[in-house]
């Protein structure tokens, strides 16, 4: 038992570095028959070098193995939260920023600070040839811009769309100004007003602002909420 405690200490000495998980049952039967083989020869009274020489070498040997799957198991830990937080974080990135802004307060996208200023629902200064349905009225929503990164950002009237309980509103242009287009260098503000024509009956107004975002992200501006 001395020879093959030995045996099996030197060799899962030498292979533990690459075979741990699989040499620790045979590192510790290594040093369990250099223990056996050391209790029997100490009672005969006979030479135990060899059984002595495979505890040591069973016990590095074991030693070895249970360090580096412990390190290997801590860096496999590490490296999967790193993963999973990484793919989080771009996930999080990738998905569509939606806020909810009332009349007076202001929201952030694409690097435009937006701000719903003030709103009027039965707006009526518009040209005198205009044809507006009787059911429905004109409601004017007055938006401050300012850009807050550091290239410069376009806004326009197409970047604003208006829905009425849910149900899209069409656009009025039959006012000066409702066509608006706006170059904004970094750090400079702008204004703009936008026209729709909405029913007179409808219990909430929302207008959202998209700009030039790449992907579903968008600010609504509560107009009219449901009482």
């Amino acid at each position: 038992m001395g020879i093959a405690s030995f045996v099996v200490g030197i060799t899962c000495l030498i292979l533990s570095p690459f075979l741990s998980v699989l040499l620790i049952l045979p590192s510790l039967l290594g040093l369990i028959l250099g223990i056996v083989d050391t209790v029997i020869k100490s009672k005969k009274k006979q030479p135990k070098g060899l059984s002595i020489a495979g505890i040591v070498l069973s016990t590095i040997a074991l030693v070895i193995c249970i360090f580096v799957v412990v390190v290997a198991v801590t860096i496999y830990t590490n490296a999967t939260e790193a993963v999973s937080s990484s793919t989080s974080s771009t996930l999080e990135d990738l998905l569509p920023l939606n806020q909810t802004c009332n009349v007076g307060e202001s929201a952030t996208l694409d690097d435009i600070k937006v701000t719903l200023v003030s709103v009027d629902t039965d707006f009526e200064d518009y040209y005198s040839y205009a044809l507006v349905d009787d059911d429905c009225n004109i409601v004017q929503a007055n938006f401050e811009f300012e850009n807050v990164g550091d290239y410069t950002e376009y806004v326009s009237y197409y970047d604003f769309t208006c829905f009425a309980d849910k149900f899209s509103c069409d656009s009025f242009y039959s006012v000066e100004g409702s066509y608006f287009y706006e170059t904004i260098e970094s750090g400079k503000k702008a204004r703009g007003s936008v026209y729709f024509e909405v029913p007179k009956d409808a219990d909430t107004i929302e207008i959202e602002y998209d700009g030039n975002s790449y992907d579903d992200s968008e600010i609504t501006f509560i107009v009219k909420d449901a009482e």
